[in-house]
């Protein structure tokens, strides 16, 4: 079957899983974490484990492009494109399931580390605020990366900006995925403590990437040789890591042993690897086998425990991510065509071509005249290299940025209640380092090579819509004032009670708990810890104050007003009462039992 075919194929199949998905997805967001299954041990559900699995496939693009162009490996131009084409599709439906699982997705920009001038912070020691900006300047920069490939393919003047951009990237990949371990690493669960994990989680995004690519390339009817031998390199290294860790800590999930470790060894059999369907499939069991890993690490009771089953909600997420990807990669690289498509290739093969040894040669002869043998004994230090001059300035600019930042953070009287110390700032270091000297290379290059001419007038209107909204974002940081709930048009609700139990179970529980004595492990995440619902508080407060606490939110709380009534929430206030009252009768009946 043709590559086109089988596109049109996926393309189909994505519609079909992005329909039943986006409405599971509108139910996730209206109803809160609530609705989807969460695990006894974590508390995180599936929308975290969607997250690492597609931020690891993010990876695949940086990998591939950057590091191999920062480290002078030739790839041919179709891979390169396809690869950064996945980066940007991944890290858009990545970016999704964080905000999602914050349960309030309207407060997003609470997590980013600004001082905010009406007092309204988020917890700058939970990993989700190194979480937001390491992956916002990885997606900011991996789509400035990918802009200037094409741009370079009109213009090659851009061409020289490629190699500086990928020695930014290389550490900031790294970096990314070390951050994303901590998010477990600083969590209360034993097996996700240890050295290794960083360099766990790195090899896994790196296993995922090079297993998308390679899935993509047979897509393509295309075939790089190097991307198998790496794919196949890192799954014995992870095969350690796997048979280590369960004979260290007895955690151990036989579906990733079994599709993404033992089933790639297929690629030592010829007659598998020269398959196109051999290696598609391989790519697949791969992808599926990385997929089953972080869902066990994120959920490890599940199919264990009788309360941590996937429901509508669970599934229709997952069946949304892979709908989405589908269709976004799909449909761009069918708009991106005459970009992709490019007839000089380094070591790519096509398969069952015969002009696969001509590729091979020819990516070998190019670039090779007599100067490389005049030259070739001689040494260019590194730091003198056109690369590194590009990136001299704009690199101590960066580091002056990050002093500055983290100079004015610590003496913030704003953040004294927070505990904001050099550890929590340490995270977002490099990729405020990263943001700020591409930044000052592109300004400066543009300025000193004048490439402003060459760019079109909806790139230019582009730029300048950004730097307005940036104005605007800015401005509502430090606009001051106190915080106060934005004005909500209530819609027409009828008069009626739906069960209080249902009605805290969806709206309240996430923070609060479903007994009243609040869910500390999702709730200091991200949100400050609320205050217990005692009865004398609750009777000291009234009925008919919380009730417009309820509607009108506060803090950290989201405002229902135009969702529920104001007969709802008087109920639910009722039934908090309750709550407290069994949490009180507990409580006694416990000192008692101490004392006997």
């Amino acid at each position: 079957m043709k590559g086109t075919s089988l596109q049109k194929i996926l393309f189909y199949l994505g519609l079909v899983l992005f329909i039943p998905g986006i409405l599971a997805f509108g139910s996730a967001l209206y109803n809160g974490p609530s609705a989807w299954s969460t695990d006894a041990r974590s508390y995180w559900g599936v929308p975290i484990a969607l997250f690492v699995f597609w931020i690891g496939l993010a990876h695949a693009g940086t990998l591939l492009s950057a590091i191999f162009l920062a480290l002078g490996i030739r790839l041919d131009h179709r891979t390169a494109m396809l690869a950064e084409l996945s980066t940007l599709c991944c890290l858009a439906i990545a970016g999704i399931f964080p905000l999602m699982h914050l349960g309030v997705i309207e407060n997003f920009y609470m997590v980013i580390p600004f001082a905010d001038a009406r007092g309204n912070f988020a917890n700058v020691m939970s990993p989700l605020v190194w979480d937001f900006c390491c992956i916002a300047v990885y997606g900011i920069l991996s789509l400035l990366f990918f802009w200037t490939q094409l741009k370079a393919k009109v213009n090659s003047s851009f061409e020289k900006l490629r190699k500086p951009v990928a020695w930014i990237l290389f550490p900031l990949v790294l970096w990314v995925h070390t951050v994303v371990s901590l998010d477990f690493a600083s969590t209360l669960v034993p097996e996700w403590r240890g050295a290794f994990f960083p360099v766990y989680f790195i090899a896994g995004a790196v296993y995922s990437g090079l297993a998308l690519v390679n899935g993509l390339l047979c897509l393509e009817g295309y075939r790089v040789r190097l991307l198998e031998r790496l794919m196949l390199a890192v799954s014995w290294l992870l095969l350690v890591v796997w048979l280590w860790n369960f004979l260290l800590k007895g955690d151990f999930c036989t579906s990733a042993f079994i599709l993404a470790g033992v089933i790639p060894q297929l690629l030592l059999v010829e007659s598998v690897r020269d398959s196109r369907a051999g290696r598609g499939l391989i790519s697949l069991s791969v992808l599926f086998g990385l997929w089953a890993e972080r869902f066990y690490m994120v959920m490890p009771s599940f199919g264990v425990s009788q309360n941590c089953s996937l429901n509508y909600t669970d599934l229709g997420l997952i069946a949304f991510s892979a709908g989405t990807f589908f269709l976004l990669f799909l449909g761009l690289r069918r708009v991106l065509a005459s970009y992709v498509s490019d007839a000089g290739t380094f070591f790519g093969e096509v398969d069952g071509s015969d002009i696969a040894k001509n590729e091979i040669a020819l990516g070998e002869n190019v670039g090779h005249d007599s100067r490389d043998d005049q030259n070739k004994d001689s040494y260019v230090a590194p730091w003198s290299t056109e690369e590194f001059r590009l990136l001299r300035m704009p690199l101590l600019c960066g580091i002056l940025g990050v002093v500055l930042f983290s100079t004015w953070s610590l003496n913030q009287n704003a953040f004294e209640h927070v505990y904001l110390t050099l550890v929590n700032i340490l995270p977002v270091m490099y990729p405020i380092v990263a943001l700020v000297a591409i930044v000052v290379l592109y300004l400066r290059y543009f300025w000193r090579n004048n490439l402003w001419k060459s760019t079109s007038k909806i790139e230019r209107y582009l730029v300048a819509l950004l730097l307005v909204m940036g104005g605007l974002f800015a401005g509502a940081f430090y606009a001051g004032g106190p915080s106060e709930p934005s004005p909500y048009e209530p819609t027409f609700l009828k008069e009626t009670v739906s069960e209080p139990s249902l009605l805290w179970n969806a709206r309240c529980s996430s923070c609060h708990g479903t007994d009243g004595n609040f869910n500390q492990k999702f709730v200091r995440e991200f949100y400050p810890v609320p205050q217990k619902l005692t009865l004398d508080r609750l009777d000291s407060l009234g009925v008919d104050s919380l009730a417009h606490v309820i509607l009108n939110g506060r803090g950290n709380m989201n405002a229902y007003l135009g969702r529920l009534t104001k007969t709802e929430a008087k109920a639910l206030v009722e039934y908090m009462r309750m709550l407290a009252r069994n949490n009180e009768q507990k409580n006694e009946r416990d000192a008692v039992g101490e004392v006997d």
